[in-house]
């Protein structure tokens, strides 16, 4: 009797492990479609930090989406572990609508890093506005959140979410935070980007 109900454990355990494998956000995926960072909900909070809108949008929004291309795609491959290709005109052309009313030059009580306004459905109807020129696959897209800087130091959160192209469907979700660093404002908040790659091993 024993022998039958360990067996029995044993087979539920096996059976669980598939499930999980099945159900995971990469599961079958042969590559990854890199959709790029979607800058159109983020919020820029700092008195004087970003004084020129003009340069902000679309300027600087551009340069940080083609530094990942020029510069991550390899670690972004490390760290999902699977072949990365890139479809980012739809999150450009989002990107297009970010405006000056995004900059915060005088902040409240609820403009600091741990607050937002990016909820999971937020995500999901961001998700579903990108228009890709892939109709099937699994594709990761960076959702900045916030970008701090209250005093010396500089914070921000990104929202790291892989989904399913053809359904729309947001697999894998999570809102990371990391201290910005580097030299001049482009390298100084696109150290916000590159850490936030390391939240992409949670999703494989």
């Amino acid at each position: 009797m024993k022998k039958i109900i360990l067996l029995f454990a044993l087979v539920l355990g096996i059976n669980a492990l598939a499930a999980d494998k099945n159900s995971h956000p990469l599961a079958g995926a042969d590559k990854v479609i890199w959709a790029g960072v979607d800058y159109s909900h983020a919020r820029f909070i700092g008195p004087g930090e970003f004084p020129n809108a003009d340069t902000l949008f679309p300027g600087l929004l551009d340069e940080w989406n083609n530094l990942v291309l020029q510069e991550r795609l390899p670690f972004l491959e490390k760290e999902l572990h699977l072949p990365v290709v890139t479809d980012i005109n739809g999150v450009t052309e989002v990107n297009k609508s970010a405006t000056a009313s995004q900059i915060v030059n005088q902040p409240g009580p609820t403009d600091t890093i741990g607050e937002s306004l990016i909820t999971p459905d937020v995500v999901a109807q961001a998700v579903r506005s990108y228009k890709l020129q892939s109709t099937t696959g699994v594709a990761v897209v960076f959702i900045a959140d916030r970008f701090v800087k209250l005093g010396k130091k500089g914070e921000g959160a990104v929202w790291v979410v892989v989904f399913d192209v053809g359904s729309r469907n947001v697999l894998f979700s999570e809102r990371t935070v990391s201290k910005a660093a580097g030299f001049g404002l482009r390298n100084y908040w696109f150290r916000i980007i590159k850490n936030a790659e390391r939240e992409l091993a949670k999703a494989r």
